[in-house]
């Protein structure tokens, strides 16, 4: 698809939301997100599978990344964070373990736990992946200034904020 049809095919979308009655600006913010967020969902499948990971274990890598290089979480966390059940997370780690990324281990305070690591494996594949996607992520901004770009995330990050609030 063309970038002018894909354009022309976003003001049509936004046109038709504010036809029936949804506020211009939320929808062009709206529709704008979406259209991305379905481009790098696309471009994310592609790279991942290149670098051999499934969808299923860049969001565990990713979370566990978070902790910390040295951090963990548990299974039921990862679970909820990536949005599956307890089942669907087990086998998943299983795979992961298997595969070296991922390391289990009973939890020193409670010992009917377990707790979940990234392996020196899980880490670099972690960063393999963050430095292998970052130069397409850059490029979807590259037509807006440093300035519009910190805006941008700083207009983002308070949307976000104000949705994490009670």
């Amino acid at each position: 698809m063309s970038r002018r049809t894909s354009w022309a095919e976003y003001e049509r979308a936004v046109r038709v939301y504010t036809e029936a009655g949804a506020a211009e600006t939320v929808q062009r913010i709206v529709t704008a997100l979406s259209r991305l967020s379905r481009r790098l969902d696309v471009f994310y499948a592609e790279r991942f599978e290149a670098l051999d990971l499934s969808r299923g274990e860049w969001p565990v890598l990713q979370a566990l990344a978070i902790e910390g290089r040295h951090g963990h979480s548990n299974p039921s966390r990862l679970a909820e964070i990536t949005g599956v059940s307890a089942s669907t997370m087990t086998h998943r780690l299983d795979r992961m373990v298997e595969r070296g990324l991922i390391e289990r281990a009973p939890d020193p305070e409670n010992r009917t736990r377990m707790v979940v690591s990234l392996t020196r494996e899980g880490w670099d594949r972690f960063r393999r992946a963050v430095l292998d996607v970052e130069p397409q992520e850059a490029g979807i901004f590259a037509s807006l200034s440093d300035a519009e770009r910190q805006t941008l995330a700083r207009l983002l990050e308070k949307a976000i904020a104000a949705q994490s609030r009670p």
